[in-house]
């Protein structure tokens, strides 16, 4: 006998009993049929289509190689948005359109930054987003290590730290907890720095850019530096030599408007499940794996799921948030003039960096714990490895939901060849992404999505105010949230 754990070879036998008897021969009849599909031939039809027939290599080309870099409020940004539209009605998504949004904005402009002295010489560097333009001559200080940034490691500098550049290596101090780097430049501001120097950890001459303030533009200029340059400034400081940097750059800021662009598969009741992922990514690369690979993942999904023709019982809602890197502002907006009816959301499926499908984290709700265990029970073929995880994850577009207090879900993957040490770096570009690990995870993705609206009741239920307060402080997220958002009850 043949094992059916392969999820191909079991949409393979599917769709070929509805092609030889057991399947109708129009679309309306096809619909009627599929809803009475069990779970397994659900999952097995879904991978099917997504493996046979996927559109994701294309789509991503465009997304990269034709738009490039989609900074939210640029003309780029508005290509990519326009690009999605048209992909979404093309698959007979329902209700397909754009919300438009304000925000303040940033683009990049011109840029330079050097050291002065021991030895001039020019630095692998770039501008963090929503950092001030400096004056004309630019601004020129000394250089102090302030390790990474943490409050331990500030303390310690005291009034050192004053007036200086602070350099800071990412990642997390030893004992310590990671910081984003917006926290990180609160923490240098609030010491006294003159200014941030955001040392990327990864080899090559790759500064990593990204956003250093939400709300405005920090008061203080940040640029994302090499690991080569930190390193070189770290060995003249321990030598005892006097360091100092200029910084030179003139930004466009202001305000101006995005969009998110939204298509549903309707559903036959009034609740409705959410699979968002951000469209917009940073100008220096093409932003394949960030986002590129969560994008074309959840347009895959809503091909697929179209295209199998199931009405389920809630809504299936795709969105393509912008602003995601600018603040997740795109998300902001939506959960924001969506607040009336959120209560109906059964859930939000967040798709950022995606590869290889390992798992499913399901934040906070250990109530869903064995319906998602069962679900992936019958996804043997997927070879998932991480189970079912319950942490939470406050850095992307689930972060207005969660607080919100609608259900968070995630896909846990692994994204192939190392791929992710080009995040906003110049090298995050099309030729940097594995496919067949994508097709992959579209299929899991669609599948996670169609099961939580196939049930006739929600699988979790939301969180009141004092549930999105425990969470919070259950999970240690006080600190982490300062930066970006008024915590329920001014708990901050």
């Amino acid at each position: 006998m043949i094992a059916m754990n392969n999820p191909l070879l079991r949409a393979l036998c599917v769709m070929s009993l509805l092609v030889i008897g057991a399947g109708p021969a129009g679309a309306g009849d096809q619909k009627e049929e599929a809803s009475g599909w069990t779970r397994d031939e659900r999952i097995s039809v879904i991978t099917g289509e997504v493996m046979s027939g996927t559109e994701i290599r294309e789509n991503l080309r465009v997304l990269c190689d034709e738009i490039g870099g989609r900074v939210a409020g640029t003309e780029a940004g508005g290509e990519a948005r326009d690009f999605a539209e048209r992909l979404l009605n093309s698959y007979g998504l329902k209700n397909v359109h754009q919300e438009s949004f304000e925000m303040d904005g940033w683009e990049r402009g011109p840029f330079s930054c050097e050291i002065t002295s021991p030895f001039p010489r020019p630095m692998h560097a770039i501008a963090l987003a929503n950092t001030p333009s400096t004056r004309r001559e630019g601004i020129e200080a000394e250089v102090v290590d302030a390790g990474h940034g943490n409050p331990v490691e500030l303390e310690k500098l005291g009034d050192e730290i004053k007036g200086k550049f602070a350099l800071v290596v990412a990642g997390r101090m030893p004992g310590g907890r990671w910081m984003h780097r917006s926290e990180v430049m609160a923490a240098v501001v609030e010491a006294g720095a003159a200014g941030l120097l955001y040392q990327t950890t990864r080899p090559g001459n790759l500064p990593m850019t990204g956003t250093c303030w939400r709300g405005g533009l920090s008061p203080v200029p940040g640029a994302g530096i090499s690991l080569e340059d930190g390193e070189y400034i770290r060995r003249l400081l321990n030598r005892g030599e006097k360091v100092s940097v200029r910084i030179q750059m003139k930004n466009l800021t202001g305000r101006v408007t995005s969009a998110n662009v939204i298509g549903e598969i309707p559903g036959r009741g009034s609740e409705y499940v959410i699979v968002g992922a951000h469209l917009d990514a940073w100008d220096n690369g093409q932003g394949a794996v960030d986002n590129g690979t969560g994008t074309v993942v959840i347009i895959e999904a809503a091909r697929a799921l179209s295209r199998l023709g199931i009405q389920p019982e809630a809504s299936i809602r795709f969105i393509l948030f912008m602003a995601e890197e600018s603040g997740i502002f795109g998300a902001s907006a939506y959960a924001e003039s969506h607040r009336d009816e959120l209560m109906k959301c059964r859930a939000m499926i967040n798709c950022d960096m995606e590869g290889t499908p390992l798992g499913v984290r399901v934040m906070a709700h250990e109530e869903a714990g064995p319906f998602f265990e069962e679900l992936l029970a019958s996804m043997r073929g997927f070879e998932l490895t991480s189970g079912v995880s319950h942490r939470v994850s406050i850095y992307g577009d689930q972060l207005p939901f969660l607080l919100a207090g609608v259900p968070v879900v995630t896909p846990i993957s692994r994204v192939e060849d190392d791929a992710w040490k080009w995040y906003h770096t110049s090298a995050d570009t099309y030729d940097k992404v594995t496919f067949k690990q994508l097709n992959l995870d579209a299929a899991f993705v669609a599948a996670i999505a169609l099961e939580l609206a196939m049930t006739q009741a929600r699988i979790m239920e939301q969180l009141d105010e004092e549930g999105v307060r425990r969470l919070i402080v259950d999970n240690n997220l006080e600190d982490a949230l300062r930066s970006w958002v008024d915590l329920p009850h001014d708990e901050r």
